[in-house]
């Protein structure tokens, strides 16, 4: 016996279905889904959806503490969401409080952690190769049009063999951690639960 199930509603926003639409057909395997545009809801009628994904697009300019439109619109429609089972946010975190409000209604809450440690972690080694290079004393220099060349005393020392502490575990902490090394650093990671 064949049951018909109904379409998958899915609320996301209009460039995630044209970037991703096609893919999520296919994940689906056959199974309709019917895309609920955020933007078109405004957050004023239930959009009873299953499933929601808040892509960058939907967090412009938001924070944590400060919700602009469109998230602000986004978070009603999941609140008004009875059957809304999941939710999968773009970014690493999910430490905003809808995400609490909705695991507390038993919704799944998932992140893509690790999606841009490569980035995030370069862009930190970045950081560190410009401290330890003295590269805001010669960003100074330059904009006083002066000569101050790094010897003697003010000569950085090598980053070989020196100890550098990750506070953080995950993606980004690991690919930095690889960097770090590389560059001949000891690297102690701290987390804030056991291995």
């Amino acid at each position: 016996m064949t049951t018909s199930r109904s379409p998958l509603r899915i609320l996301m926003s209009e460039p995630t279905l044209n970037r991703i639409g096609d893919a999520i057909a296919q994940v689906l395997d056959g199974r309709a889904f019917e895309p609920v545009i955020a933007a078109r809801t405004h957050g004023s009628e239930p959009a009873d959806v299953d499933v929601a994904f808040i892509s960058r697009d939907v967090t412009g300019l938001s924070t944590k503490h400060r919700v602009l439109e469109p998230l602000e619109a986004f978070y009603v429609s999941l609140r008004q969401s009875p059957k809304l089972s999941w939710v999968h946010v773009h970014s690493a975190g999910a430490d905003r409080p809808i995400f609490g409000e909705l695991k507390s209604r038993g919704v799944r809450v998932t992140t893509s952690s690790g999606a841009n440690s490569q980035v995030v972690a370069q862009t930190a080694l970045a950081g560190i190769l410009a401290l330890a290079r003295e590269f805001p004393r010669l960003f100074d220099a330059q904009r006083a049009q002066t000569w101050e060349p790094l010897i003697g005393d003010r000569m950085p020392r090598d980053l070989a063999g020196q100890t550098a502490v990750i506070v953080g575990w995950g993606p980004i902490g690991r690919e930095l951690g690889g960097y770090l090394r590389m560059l001949g650093l000891n690297v102690i990671a701290v987390r804030s639960a056991a291995a």
